[in-house]
């Protein structure tokens, strides 16, 4: 959700792409906020990708630092397709 709106912000394909694309954009938008949740949310009948973000992205987040795992829902789900990863999180406030 940006601005009370659900947006799609970028599209890549493979993980590393889709990374690269989501620590593009995560900058953009301020950075997180680790005082308050964030969520990882994934389509399809696997967390493997999301699973492979978490890990490939761990040097962004603190150690130990515990996520919200869920699935991306029906609505969204099919118009992303299977495979798509989504972070919520709250805009840093330092930036």
């Amino acid at each position: 959700i940006l601005d009370g709106e659900v947006k799609m912000v970028g599209k890549a394909l493979g993980s590393l792409s889709g990374n690269n694309k989501l620590r593009q954009k995560i900058a953009k938008y301020g950075g997180v906020d680790f005082d308050m949740p964030v969520s990882l949310a994934y389509s399809g009948l696997s967390d493997a990708l999301l699973k492979k973000y978490a890990k490939d992205s761990s040097d962004m987040y603190p150690e130990n630092f515990a996520f919200e795992f869920t699935h991306i829902g029906s609505t969204i789900g099919t118009h992303a397709g299977p495979g798509a990863i989504a972070v919520a999180f709250f805009k840093n406030k330092a930036n």
